[in-house]
């Protein structure tokens, strides 16, 4: 790698990363290059390019990424930038992790790849361990604040977060990359390139990386199927092909990328503190049990068209389509009774319904405790598979009045079928699953039903649909010290939802439904026209609603403005404006209940002639219908010199409507919730300084207040009297005030560079009423790369160390609504610690990349 990368950079490699190189579509990147605003004759200096645009944002390239380890995670590498944290739950990153900005987590952020929308099409979700390798990343880069005009998210209510493929190289050659380290790592990596060929100068590489390493959190091995080993294999290509000599082009770019891993669970607060960071049995949970088993494997691919065709010298069109497939699950081991009654289907009740599941000769193992002694139920897979199927093209044409006033009408789809189903089947003799995805392929490993049905523990098919118009004008004042940007974007999203099996009425459809063909016994129809029913064989207190078809949808229209001005001393200030819209995830409309507005109604009792009719004059109710909206405003200031960089931001958002999701204990499942409204505000600030040519020092601050502006609601009291959480005032959860990185690149001698980063990520409230903290850490992280003299450039040995000083910390975790027991005038709400994902310890990889 060109080492002088790591030093002050280029007055070319500035130009690159201002032009829009990191914009998450071909249309933004265009109109970016033409009419963005440049610092004038400043270089980039330090890991932060040099940028101009009208929001904050901040963009690394490969020179910087490649400075991580091999197969890092991008959302690992990006925890250099401020305004942005990234929790990694290992030490690579194929266990997955959290990433919050500005008080933002995952489901509200935007990330896209080569213009490809990868956030989960049902709830948003980030998966940060299906990411592409870091060697074919070229830039990568985080808006803390907003959405761009043309953005095909529904989801996103501020922030995104964009990388770009590398593109083939001129002539023919490759990598070699090989590497191995603490708790078994090891990753080979390679890619070939074939130049110019043709007669057109078609050009394309292909890619494939192989990584796999323990965890550190369990024993290594439970059975001889089922060990605590991390796998990823990715495959990766891109076909590029220029057109004429005026810019135009062609791209097709591929990736298939396979996961297996073992999840590390984190345990709670009060566990930790008993046992460390594997828990015993008798600090509340086993890590290394069978029914601790859980395990998350992933198959995704992806193929991602783009194009940009200069019709004449003022209009140009770009066209981006992609395809996405998913196929993921989080597996688990429970017990099943044998004489389940949805073993039975729709065959009669009788002493010989249910099967033998074990193979004993008998249908009697119904006891589903684990320190059963007799009669205990045998363990079987159960599997929450997602398999997606989505299509999306963006698409703008670009009409250039002059050579400062450009035009921009975007339009963009989405189409995402998104099958979500949870086929039981058996274990093998070493109690491992004998297929990751269960049943969901091989329909022979099913648990076949007495009627030809099959177990599920769910059942559904969901049909999201995003449609984006958008119409933005950009141009350049007074000898172009003024930039202004203006645009109007029309969202629209629409869910058709399809649940195939039957939901209690109390709300926990989502998470925990009813799969059967049992017979139905009584049934009742309200009166929005859905059923609640009872089931042959269960209690009259086991009400459901029937499987049903709904269709929901959302839209609006919303501003998304801003202006630079330049100064002659290399001086910049920027402002913007905009609104964004997240429309509730898949799960919120699943979780259905019953509409309390009947008096009288007693929800346990269906059998009685009075009660079934003030059933009927009831309704089906969706939880947290209304989309989340949010208001972003944010003024800052840049300063360019040829060793000295800075760029400091306020900003002031409110969210309008937030959904948030914690886990109950009570009822075992995940209950949506709308917390009303929350104002966030802040400031983030970065300086880069090379105080001697081979030395750069850098160094963020990030300061972030959020409020949440309301009481929670919770349950009512006896009498009727609604209860309240004092969430008012609150902090957000996970998100920390203070945050602050430190660094240095440092050019020992003309072959050897060393890199040294430090982050400092203040105490986070890990409940929504603030009684619980996950306290301040600070990681350091580092790399000492040779540069080997005597092969081509860009052939090196690298040393990194990940938490260098084996630094003890928290890291990710899932929320709740308190920790300790909370009393208000009615009684005690119990609490619950949350989920702790302990930080990985000190690593230490070597790596040898050659290149030739």
């Amino acid at each position: 790698m060109n080492k002088s990368w790591i030093l002050a950079g280029t007055a070319l490699t500035g130009l690159l990363m201002a032009s829009g190189a990191m914009a998450q579509s071909t249309a933004t990147q265009e109109v970016e290059q033409v009419t963005e605003v440049v610092v004038r004759g400043a270089k980039t200096v330090g890991q932060l390019k040099r940028e101009s645009g009208v929001k904050q944002k901040s963009t690394v390239d490969q020179a910087t990424i490649s400075q991580g380890s091999a197969g890092q995670t991008i959302a690992e590498t990006l925890n250099v930038i401020p305004g942005f944290n990234f929790t990694n739950n290992d030490a690579f990153g194929s266990s997955g992790g959290n990433i919050v900005m500005r008080g933002l987590d995952n489901s509200r952020i935007s990330l896209t790849f080569d213009g490809v929308q990868l956030n989960d099409s049902g709830n948003y979700a980030i998966y940060t361990n299906q990411q592409m390798e870091p060697e074919l990343i070229c830039s990568a880069s985080v808006q803390t604040g907003a959405t761009d005009a043309d953005s095909m998210t529904a989801s996103a209510t501020g922030g995104t977060i964009n990388y770009s493929t590398c593109k083939p190289e001129d002539t023919m050659g490759g990598v070699v990359k090989l590497s191995g380290g603490s708790d078994n790592f090891k990753n080979l990596f390679v890619r070939f390139d074939t130049g110019k060929f043709g007669p057109f100068g078609t050009k394309l590489f292909l890619a494939a990386t192989n990584q796999s390493y323990d965890t550190w959190t369990r024993e290594p091995v439970l059975s001889p199927n089922l060990n605590a080993e991390l796998k990823k294999y990715q495959y990766n290509a891109r076909l590029y092909q220029d057109i004429g000599d005026d810019g135009s082009f062609m791209s097709l770019a591929a990736q298939w990328n396979v996961n297996r891993n073992y999840s590390m669970f984190g345990p709670s607060k009060p566990q930790i503190n008993c046992e460390g960071t594997n828990v015993a049995p008798n600090c509340g949970y086993d890590y290394n049990s069978i029914e601790g088993f859980n395990i998350n494997p992933s198959d995704t691919g992806s193929i991602r068209g783009q194009s940009k065709w200069v019709l004449s010298d003022k209009l140009t069109l770009t066209v981006d389509p992609t395809f996405q497939y998913v196929l993921a699950t989080g597996g688990s081991v429970t017990r099943l009774s044998e004489q389940d009654a949805r073993l039975c289907g729709t065959a009669s009740l009788t002493a010989a319904c249910g099967l033998d599941l074990n193979g004993d000769g008998d249908k009697l193992d119904t006891n589903t405790s684990n320190t059963a002694t007799t009669n205990q139920a045998p363990r079987v897979y159960q599997a929450n598979i997602t398999n997606t199927y989505r299509y999306s093209l963006n698409t703008s044409a670009i009409y250039k009045f002059t050579d400062t006033q450009t035009l921009r009408l975007g339009l963009s789809f989405d189409r995402a079928n998104h099958r979500q189903t949870g086929e039981m089947v058996k274990l093998d003799a070493n109690n491992s699953p004998i297929d990751p995805f269960g049943g969901k392929k091989k329909e022979e490993l099913r648990i076949k039903t007495l009627d030809g049905s099959h177990m599920r523990r769910r059942d559904r098919q969901s049909y999201a649909n995003v449609d984006v118009v958008s119409l933005e004008y950009r141009g350049r004042f007074f000898d172009e010290k003024l930039f202004v940007s203006a645009a109007l974007r029309h969202q629209k999203m629409e869910r058709e939802l399809n649940q195939y099996c039957y939901s209690p009425i109390y709300g926990t459809g989502s998470s925990t439904p009813y799969c059967t063909t049992q017979k139905v016994e009584n049934s009742v129809t309200l009166a929005d026209g859905a059923k609640v029913v009872t089931l042959e064989g269960a209690s009259t207190t086991a009400v459901y609603f029937a499987p049903f078809q709904r269709t929901v949808s959302f839209s609006k229209t919303m501003p998304n403005i801003g202006a630079t001005w330049t100064f002659e001393n290399n001086s910049q200030i920027f402002a913007s404006y905009s609104e964004s819209m997240s429309s509730p995830r898949t799960d919120s409309y699943y979780a259905v209940v019953l509409d309390n507005s009947v008096d009288g109604l007693n929800k346990s009792n269906f059998a009685t002639t009075t009660n079934q009719a003030l059933y009927k004059a009831n309704s089906m109710v969706v939880a947290n219908p209304k989309p989340e909206t949010s208001q972003t405003l944010e003024l800052g200031y840049r300063f360019r010199k040829p060793t000295f960089n800075a760029t400091a931001t306020v900003f002031t958002a409110e969210d309008k409507d937030r959904i948030v999701s914690s886990y109950d204990f009570e009822t075992a499942t995940f209950f949506d919730r709308n917390i009303g409204n929350v104002k966030r505000s802040g400031f983030e600030a970065s300086a880069a300084y090379t105080p001697v040519e081979t030395l750069v020092l850098n160094a963020g601050l990030t300061y972030t207040d959020t409020e949440v502006q309301s009481d929670l609601a919770f349950g009512k009291s006896t009498t009727g009297v609604v209860r309240l959480l004092p969430t008012a005032g609150k902090q957000l959860v996970e998100m920390p005030k203070w945050m602050w990185t430190v660094g240095l690149d440092y050019q020992i001698t003309s072959a050897l560079a060393m890199n040294l980063s430090g982050k400092y990520v203040g105490d986070r409230f890990t409940t929504d009423i603030n009684d619980d903290v996950a306290p301040h850490y600070f990681v350091w992280n580092g790399s000492l790369r040779y540069d080997l003299p005597f092969l081509k450039e860009g052939t090196y040995v690298q040393l990194n160390a990940i938490n260098l000083f084996d630094q003890k910390y928290l890291g990710s975790f899932s929320s709740q609504n308190n920790a300790l027991p909370y009393v208000d005038a009615f009684g005690t709400k119990s609490g619950t610690f949350p989920f702790m994902n302990v930080g990985a310890p000190q690593t230490f990889v070597l790596s040898l990349r050659a290149k030739f």
